[in-house]
């Protein structure tokens, strides 16, 4: 089987962003539980943050709420939004996305890069 350079260059760009996907950086703060949760409850308007909610039970009682922005942003934006939201803690992955972590989750969140709009694409073919 031949591969030709276009597909090498995929290939590697794949690779690359999965390797960025897992990479991330987590911070503790105290967190503001009632801010957060109005924050994760509240309609995403298109005018203010534009995040999605992702829910997934702890135990019987509790769940873990997390907030993933939608833009790639940086590492003190991703600190900062997240502190704002009141989250207790946050995910920076190293492709830009930006996880708020509530209450309830354990070792900051889920250990996954989902922001929908983020790593933009065709952004690692013009790094090259």
């Amino acid at each position: 089987m031949y591969i030709l350079p276009a597909q090498v260059k995929t290939i590697t760009t794949r690779i690359r962003r999965f390797k960025l996907q897992k990479k991330s950086h987590t911070e503790e703060f105290e967190g503001v539980s009632a801010l957060f949760r109005a924050m994760a409850s509240s309609p995403n308007d298109g005018y203010t943050c534009h995040w999605s909610v992702v829910t997934s039970p702890v135990d019987d009682h509790l769940n873990c709420t997390v907030l993933y922005l939608d833009q790639c942003t940086s590492w003190n934006r991703c600190r900062q939004t997240c502190l704002k939201a009141g989250a207790t803690s946050y995910r920076w992955f190293h492709d830009g996305c930006c996880e708020c972590v509530g209450e309830n989750c354990v070792n900051n969140g889920i250990n996954e890069s989902r922001c929908r709009l983020c790593p933009e694409p065709g952004l690692e073919e013009e790094e090259d």
